[in-house]
């Protein structure tokens, strides 16, 4: 069988998505972004060989457009990050998956490079993580299920990364290279392409 990505996505609506970034760049430019992380995860995922189901908060799976259109999605379930987060690896092992990876959609460095580098990791190690320059982390990658994962966290908080190693560290881990998530425009400042595309298009749509 098949590994399993569980993608984890906001339908794109303005003003619903990454509020700490659109508190600082605007609603509009912030959709805006969001809809080219998507289109980035997409693409990446595509030339994979892995089963790809995408669970969704937000709004209905319509309001993704022709973005993720041939992954299946499903509504995720929880009240915060850490149920939800849970009960998607429990269904993926429950579908009979040996290899489970969870990424978010904010990674503009995400490439084909990332996600090998995490599958052919889980071949020796029981879980691989991505560490995201905020303190959490941008993929968890399992091949059995370990609820204590998603409990007792701070969800967005600095130690994130830090609590879930403590909580594998009777496992073998791998860690994948130092990735930043875009939260904030400092994020958003270091990938001059996307910020270069995104005035671009603004400028334009002035004219």
């Amino acid at each position: 069988m098949k590994p399993l990505v569980l993608v984890f996505a906001k339908t794109p609506l303005i003003g619903k998505v990454k509020s700490r970034l659109a508190a600082e760049l605007g609603e509009e430019k912030t959709l805006w972004v969001y809809k080219q992380l998507l289109l980035k995860t997409e693409a990446v995922l595509k030339q994979s060989l892995c089963k790809v189901v995408v669970f969704y908060t937000g709004g209905s799976p319509e309001d993704f457009g022709n973005c993720f259109q041939d992954f299946p999605k499903k509504d995720q379930i929880g009240s915060d990050l850490g149920e939800r987060m849970s009960a998607a690896f429990q269904w993926g092992f429950a579908q009979g998956y040996s290899k489970v990876i969870a990424l978010g959609t904010d990674l503009w460095e995400l490439n084909q490079g990332t996600l090998d580098g995490a599958l052919h990791a889980l071949d020796e190690a029981d879980a691989v993580l991505g560490p995201a320059k905020d303190g959490g982390y941008y993929l968890l990658g399992l091949k059995e299920f370990y609820p204590e994962l998603f409990l007792n966290k701070q969800w967005s908080g600095p130690k994130v990364l830090t609590d879930t190693l403590q909580d594998l560290s009777s496992k073998r881990i791998a860690l994948l290279e130092e990735k930043s998530d875009i939260d904030f425009y400092k994020d958003l400042v270091l990938h001059s392409d996307l910020l270069g595309r995104m005035n671009a298009f603004f400028d334009e749509r002035k004219n």
